[in-house]
């Protein structure tokens, strides 16, 4: 029995990241119904991991649970998106300056190699489009998550996750025009460069202005 168990949460597990991944690529667009039955086809699974999966995503707030009407894919708004960003500021600040003031030298090495990784990335595959490149995009991710993770605070990791989901969300859906990619470029180096410093204020002027700026652009669509 506990093998089954076990087999039933791993399955539930599998699903709840495809479904994840769908709702902030957009593959499940803001607003719409997620009808079990299409579900069920979709990812060939039976209706008690989807459940499971569902109930599991709709605590992170990219989808809504409704008594009676099922789950529907939340909306993108621009009153969210403030919030979202408003979130991500104050959190990120707090948990950058717990990391300079805490992370380890191992801490500061896996910044550098992040910042090596994603400096030698082209940002678009067609930057007259604003396509962004995959690899530059999971390397960019993986960059803004190792400059926090000098920070030991569980939850502060969790829900910044959280954020930067709801965040990738905007961003892969508004299709905001192509950022200069010189300008992200001398953002990530100076950022890089004030946290082996361990220059706090430095690092988050640099990061709260790197924040702003890509907000700016979504924010653009979101009123437009």
């Amino acid at each position: 029995m506990s093998d089954d168990r076990e087999e039933a949460s791993t399955l539930s597990s599998r699903i709840y990241a495809r479904l994840r991944e769908d709702v902030i690529s957009g593959a499940l667009p803001p607003g719409s119904k997620l009808a079990l039955d299409k579900l069920r086809a979709r990812y060939e699974v039976g209706m008690t991991p989807l459940r499971e999966a569902l109930y599991r995503l709709s605590s992170t707030l990219l989808i809504e649970a409704h008594d009676q009407r099922g789950f529907r894919v939340a909306e993108l708004n621009l009153a969210h998106f403030e919030q979202v960003l408003s979130a991500r500021e104050r959190l990120e600040t707090l948990m950058l300056e717990d990391s300079i003031r805490d992370g380890d030298a191992a801490w500061l090495e896996r910044v550098a190699r992040a910042h090596a990784l994603l400096d030698g990335l082209p940002m678009y595959t067609s930057p007259e489009t604003g396509e962004l490149n995959l690899i530059w995009r999971r390397a960019h991710q993986d960059f803004h998550y190792e400059t926090l993770s000098g920070s030991r605070h569980f939850l502060q990791n969790m829900f910044h996750r959280l954020l930067w989901d709801h965040w990738s969300r905007y961003r892969n859906l508004l299709r905001p025009p192509p950022l200069d990619e010189a300008v992200l470029k001398l953002d990530h180096a100076r950022l890089t460069e004030a946290i082996l410093a361990r220059d706090i204020d430095m690092a988050v002027l640099i990061l709260r202005r790197h924040v702003r700026h890509g907000a700016a652009a979504l924010m653009t669509v979101l009123k437009a």
